[in-house]
């Protein structure tokens, strides 16, 4: 009994904190600042990207007062749902399992996901040909669910944030890294560091695997209806008025 105390007590001052957050008038939107183009610091220590300039669209569309905030990936999921966040945005795939713990906005982006890898390499992509090889991810990604179940047979290293795996990758620790297309573009092959590297294997999205999921959306507690109501109302807007296909050409390509 004591336990259901403590579990009632604990649902109660979650749910004094969303209270708390909407008297004080400003949405808490976190985001994993080690991901660009979608989301990173810039030299002057500003929140910078896709997903950033998305959001903020968004909430101006919405006339909702939003504070986009960096937070360790680790740290998002479990501060959404505690209420120390009101909302996540950080390229969150939309997964069954996802769902069971967080209410999604509708979709507004469809990654590819893709390996990187040396150049001549001449992998075998496939679960024995990568049998041995060390391949590198983000932890708690779609990434690290696919090849976790794909490649049995390979060294899964993993890490928190979405940078290192380059560091790893570039210092011979990794042979692959898989990570989205957009992402490992910008952040790798554009720069020095990936100039003796390139994108192998297939491109996949989540209709070639469940893993990947259904799209990318913003991430709110369950109990925020309203607030997801109004991030949809907003996302909306931003579809119709072409804000958002100048963000895809912007950082995607994708006129």
């Amino acid at each position: 009994m004591a336990r259901l105390h403590t579990i009632l007590l604990g649902s109660l001052l979650a749910v004094g904190s969303f209270s708390a957050a909407q008297a004080a008038g400003q949405v808490k939107i976190a985001t994993d600042a080690t991901f660009p183009p979608f989301e990173s610091v810039d030299s002057s220590g500003k929140l910078v990207g896709y997903d950033v300039e998305l959001m903020n669209a968004v909430c101006k569309a919405a006339e909702l007062n939003c504070n986009v905030i960096a937070a360790a990936w680790e740290g998002m999921i479990p501060g959404l749902t505690s209420g120390k966040y009101d909302a996540l945005i950080s390229q969150l795939t939309v997964t069954p399992a996802r769902r069971k713990v967080m209410a999604f906005s509708d979709i507004y982006e469809t990654p590819v996901f893709r390996f990187v890898a040396k150049k001549d390499a001449k992998l075998d992509i496939s679960p024995d040909g990568l049998a041995g090889k060390v391949i590198a991810v983000q932890t708690g990604t779609p990434m690290d669910a696919y090849v976790t179940k794909t490649y049995p047979k390979a060294t899964i290293k993993r890490y928190d944030g979405g940078s290192a795996p380059y560091l790893e990758l570039s210092a011979g620790r990794a042979d692959l890294h898989m990570s989205y297309e957009a992402q490992i573009t910008h952040s790798f092959l554009n720069k020095e560091d990936g100039k003796d590297f390139e994108l192998v294997g297939p491109r996949l999205t989540g209709k070639d695997a469940p893993e990947f999921g259904e799209g990318v959306a913003i991430a709110v507690n369950k109990r925020s209806t309203d607030l997801l109501a109004k991030i949809n109302a907003g996302l909306a807007k931003i579809k119709a008025d072409g804000q958002l296909d100048a963000l895809n050409a912007k950082y995607l390509g994708e006129q």
